[in-house]
């Protein structure tokens, strides 16, 4: 899935697609959220307090490049830091977590782990 995933991200022409595959697959837990994948919605985006639901997760890509367009404005400004401003996510280490996955993730590896309080 990761692989169809990053190519849609691509073909739509989204900014930053390394990060933005990262988020897909940290709020998605490696597409493997029965949640979120239900709804088809990769990035967990929220109307009022309930979850989006698309017909298709391509729709889900398709809106976050509308997102985006809509709100990252700026080339020059840091990806992350730019998240971190839009209050992308609720989680104070959202941005710590992003950085430490690794897109060669293996079949059957653990799953991502929250990083230990200093």
């Amino acid at each position: 899935m990761k692989d169809s995933v990053f190519a849609f991200i691509l073909a739509n022409d989204i900014k930053h697609p390394e990060i933005v595959l990262k988020q897909a697959i940290l709020e998605t837990g490696w597409f493997t959220s029965k949640l979120l994948m239900r709804k088809n919605n990769l990035f967990a985006f929220r109307a009022s307090k309930k979850y989006m639901h698309f017909d298709t997760w391509q729709q889900s890509i398709e809106y976050y490049k509308r997102w985006q367009d809509d709100n990252y404005t700026n080339s020059k400004e840091n990806y992350y830091s730019f998240l971190r401003r839009k209050k992308y996510a609720r989680n104070a280490e959202y941005i710590k977590i992003l950085k430490q996955i690794s897109l060669k993730r293996a079949e059957g590896s653990p799953q991502i782990k929250k990083p230990s309080p200093k």
